[in-house]
């Protein structure tokens, strides 16, 4: 399946969604294009505050970003995976995955190119020659992919093109010369990514990485109203002692703990919505009452959900 050239991205409707607004509001410059194409440059100087910068609470983009790290090491943790990233690494984080920041080196340097997920849908690409012909599995499976230093390097004069058509605004044809420098910079990504082996061939998945995999996409779809392990093992159609044995091999937590990390991103996120108060979180998580979660909140943070909402 090529990515964005068919992926279908549902309608979200989590409350903790960040525009490609709040990535401009980290760092003193940048290059914007009605903020619908972003692209920013971030080091220790120009960085006004890390936790705005790659959320610390759990977010969604409404936006394609592509994360860069030029120096140091950043661990970011996407879909309840964490991931480290260091040099020549790129991150692709796409609008259905949850992203939450976990740290980074003091010497953290890199790039954000981020495209709104709205401005995507104005992008058409043929058949014939979609923009990158990677499997949307492959990537969702490992979205951090590391080059070496000359195809990073090759990557990043690929942005600069689209950055100069970006600042060429007194051009008549402004936002055409936009929608193509975008174009050729996804060929230009496409081919290094075939160009690299293990992005080459069609990913294969055993029978348990398989199942790791499903479990994780009826996690993302089911986990506010479900809490059962019992739930997601029905769904498979193996046994719950099963499933448990599976996650442990694949990612060394058991489905009970799975359950329990994405219920606990859940609730961070909507406790950093200043609309919503604790009682509607507990609703919304399929909890019986407020108290019994802010008992399980406090099981798992140390505080309960009011005196969170107040540190942020």
């Amino acid at each position: 399946m090529p990515i964005f050239a068919s992926i279908k991205i549902k309608k979200m409707t989590h409350n903790f969604t960040d525009s490609i607004h709040s990535l401009k509001e980290a760092v003193t410059s940048y290059d914007n294009y009605q903020d619908d194409v972003v692209i920013l440059e971030f080091d220790p100087l120009s960085i006004k505050n890390l936790k705005n910068f790659a959320p610390s609470n759990p977010s969604r983009f409404e936006a394609v970003l592509l994360l860069g790290i030029s120096e140091g090491e950043m661990e970011i943790q996407i879909d309840y995976v964490k991931y480290r990233a260091h040099k020549n690494s790129l991150i692709l984080i796409m609008p259905t995955h949850i992203t939450y920041f976990v740290s980074g080196s003091e010497d953290l340097k890199g790039w954000v190119f981020a495209i709104s997920k709205a401005y995507m849908g104005t992008l058409s690409y043929t058949q014939q020659h979609p923009p990158i012909v990677i499997s949307y599995m492959q990537l969702k499976k490992n979205p951090l992919t590391v080059f070496t230093p000359e195809e990073y390097a090759s990557i990043y004069d690929s942005i600069g093109f689209v950055r100069n058509n970006m600042c060429r605004q007194t051009h008549l044809f402004h936002k055409e010369k936009i929608d193509l420098a975008l174009k050729m910079f996804f060929f230009d990504l496409g081919n290094i990514y075939l160009s690299k082996r293990e992005h080459y061939s069609t990913p294969t998945f055993s029978r348990k990485e398989e199942l790791f995999t499903d479990f994780q996409s009826l996690l993302r779809e089911h986990c506010k109203k479900q809490h059962d392990v019992k739930f997601y093992a029905n769904k498979l159609c193996i046994t719950t002692q099963y499933l448990s044995s599976i996650l442990k091999e694949q990612s060394g937590k058991s489905a009970s703990r799975w359950i329990q990390d994405a219920l606990m991103i859940e609730a961070k996120g909507m406790l950093r919505t200043p609309r919503i108060n604790v009682q509607q979180v507990a609703n919304e998580l399929n909890f019986p009452d407020q108290s019994t979660f802010g008992k399980f909140f406090k099981k798992h943070t140390g505080i309960s959900p009011l005196t969170f909402r107040k540190s942020g």
